[in-house]
């Protein structure tokens, strides 16, 4: 923490700024002070007979303003509400002084400013140690943050892909980690139009880097083992981009689904053995060409719940490989938690990229016994969605605002419950 000095000396000649009357024509008091300091507003709180308090101001604060300033009857002040004060500078003065005239105090502000530590400069390269995702001091992370809507064209999501929400994300809900879920055989996606989808991905890849924060670049396709050569010249772009970056995650298979899109396979999976192990491990050998050391995670069986097929018969070609979970709380019980253990007992690292709550609700047992699960296991973990789409699993109401800068009002009840899971997690 780095302690910080803000004097507010009580005196002088301007006119007041608003009044909250009060029978103290004589005294030079503040009733109410609320300053407010990168977006997020922190009221000032004085004891009674007592001119000195301390505020913490959020990480990243360059400069403070008068938000609110109540006086008492008839005192004046020497800056108005509205007036900045740059943080770091000369210590700002604040001079109030009585309607009479006879009567001025001197008001102190101490505040604390946050140092903060960026994650990935916390814990640098992620790799896998046994059945486990580890830092840079081999201690095992346990992350939490928000999984992005699909990219495609015209999909509503995409409208999000905007480095003011991930910065938004990072500032209010405290999110340590995004996944750019990058459409792409579906209509609108990477297939169909390869520069908007890339260009989406890169705006948040860059601001994640730009935050400090990890970030998941996400194939997220439910038959991309019929796509194997477009998965490898993405996935070497990308690692010609990004390799060099301890906080690119390569996500190479979202949920694999079924054999293929024809209606006779329809309802017949693909399997790990067969399908997507094979096709897993020609991507990974195309990422490692170029990067040999960030995390690569791999989707499982049928939506990525499969984690049991994957255990019996792991990617053994090349290291720090972890394979995909993902749960949603109205679906996935305790049955699922069992399987998962049984892996993790088996020795085989769990990366959950995209879980959703029951929804509508803040009430959700359910995601309360997953979060657990999460914890006790040191998971990373990452809720879907952003994105404003009438369904259950988006975090932010209709036509809530595309660059963040979200209030409570604007959040879905499962935004509200995702937001209290992310902001709070150790």
């Amino acid at each position: 923490m780095k302690n910080l000095v803000l004097l507010f000396f009580l005196f002088s000649t301007l006119t007041t700024c608003s009044k909250k009357p009060i029978d103290l024509n004589n005294e030079a008091i503040i009733l109410k002070l609320e300053i407010e300091a990168n977006g997020t507003v922190v009221p000032v709180h004085f004891q009674p007979g007592s001119f000195s308090a301390t505020i913490t101001l959020p990480y990243g604060s360059k400069e403070i303003k008068i938000n609110t300033l109540w006086l008492s009857e008839g005192a004046s002040s020497s800056k108005k509400e509205g007036y900045i004060f740059v943080v770091g500078t000369t210590p700002a003065q604040l001079t109030i002084t009585s309607e009479s005239k006879n009567t001025s105090n001197i008001y102190t502000v101490s505040y604390n400013l946050d140092e903060y530590t960026p994650i990935v400069l916390k814990h640098g390269l992620l790799k896998v140690s046994g059945n486990k995702i580890v830092n840079k001091n081999n201690e095992s992370v346990s992350l939490a943050g928000n999984s992005f809507f699909w990219s495609n064209d015209e999909w509503g999501g995409e409208r999000y892909y905007k480095s003011e929400v991930v910065s938004w994300l990072v500032k209010d809900w405290k999110t340590t980690i995004i996944r750019a879920a990058i459409g792409v055989d579906d209509p609108g996606g990477y297939m169909f139009n390869p520069q908007a989808n890339k260009a989406r991905l890169k705006t948040l890849v860059d601001a994640a880097i730009k935050e400090g924060i990890y970030v998941i670049i996400d194939w997220h396709s439910h038959y991309a083992h019929l796509y194997p050569d477009e998965a490898v010249a993405f996935f070497q772009e990308m690692a010609s981009t990004y390799g060099a970056y301890d906080n690119i995650i390569y996500e190479i298979y979202n949920e694999p689904k079924f054999i293929d899109k024809s209606a006779a396979n329809d309802g017949k999976f693909a399997t790990w053995d067969a399908h997507i192990k094979p096709y897993a491990e020609k991507v990974i050998s195309a990422i490692r060409a170029i990067d040999p050391d960030n995390l690569i995670v791999v989707g499982t069986g049928e939506w990525s719940q499969k984690v049991d097929d994957a255990a019996k018969n792991p990617i053994t070609t090349h290291q720090n490989i972890a394979y995909v979970l993902h749960f949603y709380s109205v679906h996935h019980k305790q049955w699922l938690r069992d399987r998962a253990s049984a892996a993790i007992s088996k020795g085989l690292p769990i990366f959950v990229s995209e879980w959703g709550s029951v929804g509508y609700t803040q009430n959700d047992p359910e995601t309360d016994l997953w979060m657990k699960w999460c914890k006790d296991n040191k998971m990373i973990h990452l809720n879907w969605a952003v994105n404003d789409k009438s369904e259950e699993w988006s975090v932010v109401k209709q036509n809530a605002s595309t660059t963040g800068n979200w209030s409570e009002n604007d959040l879905t009840e499962a935004g509200k419950l995702a937001k209290r899971i992310i902001s709070t997690w150790k």
